[in-house]
């Protein structure tokens, strides 16, 4: 919208209109809206009585009684740039004067316009008269602390109820996700019963499919179930040594089970100084857990395997380590969906699991406050990246958008 695109009288100079109409006393405020190209082209009866502008189709600086060349109005200019380019409400404080002289504090709020194609049309600007207001401690923070703090309420708002939501959604999969998947499997045992010794084998395979299908179901729930709970417990934070956990995980690995005496061994690097570190011992050795065992598991085709476990001290004192594999690695392209619930990089006849492992990892790691990053090796491999703040910090048990 241009000062062209304005119907009369508002597109030609003349003398000041209000709009809109304000019923009973004066409004605080000072109603403004501007064009596309930043003139002025309705303002109400407030506004024209602090500025008493000579028309409208103004600049917006000059109806602000802004002199050309003021820092003021390059810093007016800077932040509708800036809305224009980011296209949600924002707010700028300004010393103005009045038609009278007078000097105040003000607070301009705008928030920009579009039409449906998504064209800029220009700004609805509200002004706020700071010095006079009466609750204006209680509208606008005076200082950055304040408004931290603002921001603080309302995330820990936002995350009591999200915790909330995470409970039920909790008991749904604990009880009603589950139910109906019983009654499934009960339904299945009846078929199986009627149709014993009739020797069709077209019944026998689509039960043994309804079979495979439905324990499938019942372990995605039982993973869901488990991630959701691992997002809402309360860490236990304490002194983790970090090499008796991996010397115990390695004795119990699902994947070197599975793997059979007639696969290459592992050939398994660990360094012997793995330090101790503050966390949950439970989730630190169900994180290992994955981590190793995704690592058995990608190697099962190699035929030298060989793992690296290391660790390092990070510049800012976190603490670095690392779990590197030779062995199958995954797609780049598809890296973006590694630590997604249910999304594996491999066919399920290939490898097994659900694809649960590194989205576990990567909330368990977020939960003591630190990140978890994956890499394919030049040679084909893997390495997954952890690392650890020096005290663990309860970080979000699940994300918040």
């Amino acid at each position: 919208m241009t000062s062209a695109d304005l119907p009369a009288p508002l597109n030609t100079p003349s003398a000041v209109t209000t709009w809109p109409p304000v019923p009973g006393e004066r409004s605080p405020l000072a109603l403004i809206l501007v064009t596309a190209d930043r003139h002025v082209c309705a303002a109400n009866e407030t506004a024209t009585r602090w500025f008493n502008p000579p028309r409208l189709m103004l600049p917006l600086a000059r109806f602000l009684g802004i002199p050309e060349h003021d820092p003021r109005g390059e810093a007016l200019q800077a932040f509708l740039d800036e809305l224009k380019a980011d296209p949600r409400p924002g707010e700028l404080r300004l010393n103005l004067f009045r038609a009278n002289g007078e000097v105040f504090s003000a607070l301009l709020m705008a928030t920009p316009l579009r039409d449906a194609e998504d064209s800029h049309l220009g700004f609805d600007a509200v002004l706020l008269d700071l010095s006079r207001w009466r609750d204006r401690e209680a509208l606008v923070p005076r200082t950055e602390v304040e408004v931290l703090q603002r921001r603080l309420q309302a995330a820990e708002r936002s995350l009591g109820l999200l915790r909330r939501e995470m409970e039920g959604f909790s008991q749904i999969l604990g009880h009603d996700l589950r139910a109906p998947l019983r009654h499934v499997l009960a339904y299945l045992r009846l078929l199986r019963e009627r149709t014993e010794g009739l020797g069709d084998a077209a019944i026998d395979e689509y039960a043994a499919g309804i079979q495979q299908a439905s324990s499938r179901l019942g372990e995605m729930v039982e993973a869901m179930h488990d991630y959701v709970h691992l997002c809402r417990a309360q860490l236990d934070v304490q002194d983790v040594p970090l090499g008796p956990v991996v010397a115990s995980v390695l004795g119990h690995l699902p994947s070197l089970r599975e793997r059979g005496a007639a696969r290459a061994p592992i050939d398994w690097r660990i360094a012997p100084d793995l330090p101790t570190v503050r966390g949950d011992p439970m989730l630190l050795a169900q994180l290992w857990r994955h981590l190793l065992d995704n690592a058995a598991k990608f190697t099962r085709g190699v035929a030298q395997p060989v793992v690296h476990v290391g660790w390092m001290r990070g510049n800012d004192g976190s603490l670095v380590f690392h779990v590197e594999d030779n062995g199958v690695g995954f797609d780049r392209q598809r890296a973006e969906k590694l630590f997604l619930l249910f999304q594996r990089q491999h066919h399920s006849t290939a490898f097994e699991g659900l694809g649960v492992g590194l989205a576990m990892s990567h909330r368990i790691v977020a939960r003591h406050g630190g990140c978890l990053s994956c890499d394919a090796t030049p040679d084909g491999g893997c390495r997954v990246r952890v690392t650890l703040p020096t005290d663990a910090v309860d970080g979000p048990g699940f994300d918040l958008g």
